[in-house]
């Protein structure tokens, strides 16, 4: 307590001061807390719980200010200051989590105390400054658009802006203040579809000039942050008009405006020739029939040149528009993310660097983006490691100007975040397309000769490494005896991944620890700051490769078995992975890369208000909604490393069994028909029955794995009992996977009650996700069921974007959702956390439908992406197939489904599909592999 006084102490406590002991109302009214500007996608729903719980939390903290204004009368101005500023705050947390009313009442409230303590001498110079009642007014703007009154709201920011323009210069509180309305009321006024060009010249390009100006002359991070978003959000406009203006010279519509203009021009040439002549002959005779043909002529060819030169005036302004946006676009999200500051958490840049990136690369051609060459490579690299698929995919011999620009970004990538860089690259030098793989080891050349020599090293022990892991992949199995999976030497086979690193000695470590590189499949975090060490430590998030136990697995299945083996870390770590051959993990790693972005939008935008209420939520309250994500590094088109997702038993393997195991179906449901008799049965003839046969065979699988009596099992005699004398459906037979709770987590009630929220939840994530991206092949092994906290892992990612519908046996569900999948969410079933969990997932992805749709356009646009079954077609159809893909996941996002009209509501939608994956007419239907008895 020494040199601060109790009351300075007591502010810090309730968040009134900084470590400093100083924030002011002005400093916390233009903060950078506060610069969401997408008001209409910003509010969050909370529970009752949670409302009661802040309620508690503004009340108590209220009081508790009265009672230091009592106590310490002699600093009334700071502490009515903070109570000013803790409405305020409230004010602001209401709005955000769509309590608009509520964002009301204290908004008339914090008036009433300005009144108050005006008249009673409280104010401080900061609370009587001419920012608060703006600010004030603002916030009822935005209050009033959380309400849907847009138009008033739109005439509350109009006021504003007016009020200060006609104020002449201003100072940097009243310029942030004006930036600040003039975007809010942009956004506005684009939801209203106020006329575009006006919108943005008038709000958005003015908007983002302020706040440059601003930032100018302050160097405070609130006004950067401002400046950034104002930039963000005027390319983001820009690059909605120029999709706008692109859609309509891309119509076919268009096309035939401007064949119509092309003939207009012939007409116009024959009718110039056509009055040339008459002229000619005019002279030559003065008959009136003669004057009258010429009168005519020159009258049609007048109005077709006026008619000609309008149409051809708005074909090239069109034209001429869509190389304007698309310019400002591009160098807005340029300045923008060269502005944005790496502590900025409030200002999510992924999806803007998404969109810069397919505009740069759907336009590299065109003579407009040849400036943002210089410009993108200023830009800060760690923006475009997350990208890193889509640019180095690009890398070829062709099109010079457009790949010196993409190679120069390369470079920069691999030089300053090695670790994320240079397997991608190596990757595509072990490629089988000759101009890139010439461009990558062109690329890797430059980079040993300007780059710092541990990343020249890094190059070097990556290659033998990532060569090593290729040779296991490409070991010929077909000698080794399928029993035989554990135990096998890499001596013994002649490969080298555990000597890789050690120059040949088996048992040594890495010559130099320096030059190793990190786990494969975990590298470490970004680092906007570049620092990884030097090859000197262990980057920051992973461990560096110090070697492999010498002896590796092979998987028991497979065509071709892929092999196990467990890599050693730097600081202790065993890393279990799986190395593949013959398949190409390029697809499945972009899938996950798909997973990271949704997981990010799934995750809270704007918690600040719950940190009060962390420590009070339970940990099934405080469980994320997310899809469990995996290391995939492709090595070639035909091998790749996985992680190994420790802790997990396959969802096939626990129901029907293994050559080790007894499954839960022969174990708790004895003397029934085995899973390869039901197979069987069902694909005898399958593919030339009726959907009736298909139907009733079906039906008579599930009835032959019901329940039987099991001695010494109270459950199944009672349920037999039950059978017997009260008929239950077959709903409630077969059903066996609740007992995967019961015999992992029957330690405790907690336990097994959290294990199996925690797989219900993950259940409706991965069933919501992987209908919006078309995800099929969900049969029983594709499945995993984490065994410490009863998640989900889906695997396996062959068929996306609706390919598994193109089958020669058509998928026909959205999701997997059989009986087996319900039993394991309890009572229940697919009511309450299911639903509520599908529902909440769905909501957030439609409310963020342009993000996702933007981060995957960039993501499809890939052209090393296999988008047909057969890969021949792939630079056939690519774009084709890339347009379906985004235009089906659009619908989805929008409401729409198969088979159905109109638009469905979040919960109809949810219904609608939860309906569809458990209808019997519909499971009956797949191919035998899928199980869909199980």
């Amino acid at each position: 307590m020494e040199g601060k006084s109790p009351l300075q102490d007591a502010l810090k406590q309730l968040g009134f001061v900084d470590e400093s002991g100083n924030k002011d109302l002005k400093s916390f009214l233009l903060s950078s807390d506060d610069t969401s500007i997408d008001i209409l996608e910003q509010s969050m729903i909370v529970n009752g719980a949670t409302l009661r719980l802040l309620r508690l939390d503004f009340s108590v903290k209220e009081v508790l200010l009265e009672i230091l204004l009592r106590m310490f009368p002699q600093d009334r101005e700071t502490i009515s200051e903070a109570i000013i500023i803790h409405v305020y705050k409230s004010c602001r947390i209401y709005r955000d989590i769509g309590r608009p009313d509520a964002a009301k009442k204290m908004l008339s409230r914090l008036r009433t105390l300005l009144e108050v303590f005006q008249k009673l001498g409280m104010t401080t110079q900061s609370s009587n400054t001419g920012v608060l009642p703006l600010m004030l007014r603002l916030e009822d703007a935005k209050v009033m658009s959380c309400q849907t009154e847009f138009d008033e709201a739109i005439i509350h920011c109009k006021t504003i802006v007016n009020y200060l323009s006609a104020a002449g210069s201003l100072d940097t509180d009243f310029t942030n203040v004006l930036a600040r309305t003039l975007l809010l009321g942009g956004c506005l006024m684009a939801h209203e579809h106020v006329d575009a060009v006006d919108v943005m010249e008038s709000f958005f390009e003015r908007a983002a000039k302020i706040s440059h100006q601003a930032h100018r002359k302050s160097s405070d991070s609130s006004s950067l942050i401002q400046a950034t978003a104002a930039y963000f959000k005027l390319g983001e406009f820009a690059s909605s008009i120029y999709s706008a203006v692109d859609a309509r010279v891309s119509s076919e519509s268009w096309k035939q405006r401007k064949a119509n203009l092309s003939e207009m021009e012939k007409e116009a040439a024959n009718l110039e020739v056509e009055r040339a002549d008459l002229e000619k002959k005019l002279k030559k005779s003065k008959k009136q029939v003669d004057i009258d043909a010429f009168n005519a002529a020159h009258i049609k060819l007048s109005t077709i040149t006026k008619e000609k030169d309008l149409e051809g005036r708005e074909i090239k302004g069109n034209e001429n528009s869509l190389n304007k946006y698309l310019r400002m676009a591009l160098e807005s999200y340029c300045y923008a993310l060269k502005l944005c500051p790496t502590t900025a958490t409030s200002i999510d840049c992924s999806k803007h660097v998404f969109q810069l990136i397919r505009l740069w690369f759907r336009n590299c051609n065109r003579p407009d983006t040849a400036n943002v060459a210089n410009d993108l490579l200023k830009i800060p690299s760690h923006h475009f490691v997350p990208l890193t698929y889509q640019v180095f995919s690009r890398i070829d011999e062709n099109d010079r100007f457009f790949q010196n620009t993409l190679q120069e970004l390369v470079i920069k990538i691999c030089t300053e975040h090695p670790y994320h860089g240079i397997s991608q690259l190596i990757a595509l030098s072990n490629g089988n397309l000759t101009n890139k793989v010439n461009a990558a080891r062109s690329i890797m050349q430059q980079i040993k000769n300007r780059a710092p020599d541990y990343v020249v090293a890094l190059i070097d022990t990556y290659g033998s490494l990532m060569n090593a892991y290729i040779d296991l992949a490409m070991l010929n199995t077909s000698d080794i005896p399928k029993k035989q999976t554990k135990g096998l030497t890499f001596s013994k086979y002649k490969l080298k991944l555990d000597v890789c690193l050690s120059g040949g000695r088996r048992g040594s470590k890495s010559l130099s620890l320096a030059n190793a590189p990190a786990i494969i499949t975990k590298p470490p975090s970004i680092r906007p700051d570049m620092q990884y060490g030097n090859g000197s430590d262990d980057p920051i998030g992973s461990e560096r490769v110090v070697g492999f136990e010498s002896t590796f697995e092979l998987a028991p299945s497979g065509l071709h078995r892929p092999a196990i083996v467990v890599c050693l870390g730097s600081q202790g770590g065993r890393f279990k992975q799986l190395v593949k051959g013959e398949d190409d993990m390029r697809q499945d790693a972009i899938m996950q890369q798909v997973f990271g972005t949704m997981n990010n939008l799934l995750k809270k935008k704007d918690v600040r208000w719950a940190e009060p209420f962390h420590n009070m939520s339970t940990s099934n309250s405080r469980q994320e909604l997310k899809v469990i994500t995996y290391g995939i590094i492709p090595l070639s088109p035909t091998a790749g490393v996985l992680e190994w997702v420790n802790d997990t038993d396959s969802f096939g393997t626990f129901m029907t069994g293994s050559s080790k195991n007894v499954g839960a179906l022969s174990k708790y449901y004895p003397g029934e028909w085995g899973n390869p008799a039901c197979q069987k049965y069902y694909a005898n003839g399958h593919e030339h029955k009726s959907q009736e046969q298909r139907r009733k065979d079906f039906d008579i699988i599930c009835k032959n794995i019901s329940p039987g009596i099991m001695k010494l099992n109270f459950f199944h005699f009672v349920l037999s009992l039950l059978d017997k004398y009260l008929s239950i459906s077959a709903a409630l037979k077969s059903v066996v996977f609740r007992f995967f709770f019961i015999e992992k987590f029957s330690y405790s009630m907690e336990a097994w009650h959290s294990a199996r929220t925690a797989y219900t939840r993950s259940c409706a994530v991965n069933s919501i996700v992987g209908h919006i991206l078309g995800i099929g092949d969900r049969h029983t092994s594709n499945i995993l069921v984490h065994t410490k906290t009863g998640e989900l892992v889906h695997i396996d990612f062959g068929y996306v974007f609706e390919q598994g519908k193109l089958l020669r046996t058509p998928e026909t569900v959205p999701f997997r959702l059989t009986r087996n999948i319900i039993d394991g969410m309890g009572p229940c079933g697919t009511d309450g956390v299911f639903s509520k969990s599908a529902e909440a997932t769905l909501s957030v992805l439609r409310k963020n439908s342009d993000t996702l749709l933007t981060i995957l356009s960039a993501i499809v646009s890939d052209p090393l992406y296999r988008w047909s079954l057969a890969p021949s077609n792939i630079d056939e159809n690519g774009n084709d197939a890339a347009e379906r893909a985004m235009t089906k996941v659009h619908d989805k996002l929008q409401g729409y489904e198969d088979g159905t009209s109109g638009m469905h509501t979040v919960a109809g939608q949810v219904k609608f599909l939860i309906n569809e994956a458990r209808d019997p007419n519909n499971l009956c239907n797949l191919y035998s592999g899928w199980q869909p008895w199980i």
